[in-house]
């Protein structure tokens, strides 16, 4: 049986199954902007503001009197998933004469190939968003790479409370470029408490716990910046110079946390969709990856940036 069956473009469930299963390791996007579906592409979702909650409101009443009355203020904020896709033209030369399960290995490979693109698109959007996004800005005692005088230890804790201090307490990350993760725990401060020498390795969550948090996402994405035929030229999605400190939660927006990444579900039932078609100009057959999406950074009490480290 062809995959590809006509100039309209057929929906491939068992590609697009495969295919949200290529998210790798490196990509943290949806790890810190959790994927959530959406029937509408754009739209208003409700915002409770911080001054709602935790406050006393309960009063003595006194016999014959009526209890004492509060109300409750919402606000409103917008999103609008934007669609961004991918084709690939497989020629005829290429293909010509392929049994039909190698021609699914060549659509799976394709797509695969498509959908890693498209991870680091949706991965510089996170990036964009978080760098973007009004968090509170404090700078480091001193940058990392300075193992004597850094006191990274410091820097989280302080930020943890002032998060705890906004009424942020569960699923609290610290979301660090891999290299500067690694100038962090070689500083002084981190090695004394840790192992005392430093000459024992230790694990993400023994440094997790010792800074207070519960967990740590390393971002080590790196993505080509060189235009199309020219050596590959890879930078670093994410910045060396400064970290955050964060809820991360996924599932309805009320679960909090710093974010969501939105995918419209009209079309298709996962983030990503695999679709093939044919062409005759030129005879080909053309594998189709798109996504539809918004990077949402829905609570900026949530997380805090460490700048200058």
């Amino acid at each position: 049986m062809s995959y590809f069956i006509s100039s309209s473009a057929t929906f491939q469930p068992v590609v697009a199954e495969a295919l949200n299963e290529v998210q790798e390791q490196q990509f943290v996007g949806a790890q810190i902007l959790p994927l959530l579906g959406t029937s509408t592409k754009q739209g208003e979702y409700v915002v409770v503001k911080a001054n709602q909650f935790d406050n006393d409101i309960s009063k003595p009443r006194a016999a014959g009197a009526n209890f004492a009355n509060t109300s409750s203020e919402i606000e409103s904020a917008t999103f609008a998933c934007q669609e961004f896709g991918v084709e690939q033209s497989l020629d005829d030369l290429s293909i010509a004469e392929i049994e039909s399960d190698a021609q699914f290995d060549i659509v799976a490979a394709a797509s695969r190939n498509i959908a890693r693109n498209l991870m680091v698109g949706h991965e510089l959007r996170v990036a964009n968003a978080l760098s973007g996004a009004a968090f509170t800005s404090t700078a480091a005692t001193a940058a990392f790479s300075s193992a004597s005088t850094a006191t990274p230890i410091n820097d989280v804790n302080n930020a943890v409370q002032r998060l705890n201090a906004n009424g942020i307490f569960d699923g609290i990350q610290v979301i660090i470029e891999a290299s500067l993760y690694q100038e962090m725990v070689q500083t002084d401060d981190m090695r004394s408490l840790i192992n005392g020498s430093g000459a024992l390795s230790y694990s993400q969550d023994q440094v997790a716990k010792v800074l207070g948090v519960d967990g740590i996402i390393i971002c080590n994405t790196r993505y080509n910046t060189a235009k199309k035929g020219q050596d590959a030229s890879r930078a670093k999605v994410w910045s060396d110079s400064s970290f955050y400190v964060g809820a991360v939660s996924g599932g309805p927006l009320s679960n909090n946390g710093i974010g969501r990444t939105l995918f419209y579900t009209g079309r298709q039932s996962g983030a990503f969709v695999a679709e093939t078609f044919r062409t005759e100009q030129p005879p080909a057959n053309v594998v189709r990856v798109r996504m539809m999406t918004d990077e949402l950074i829905c609570n900026t009490l949530a997380a805090e940036k460490i700048t200058g480290a």
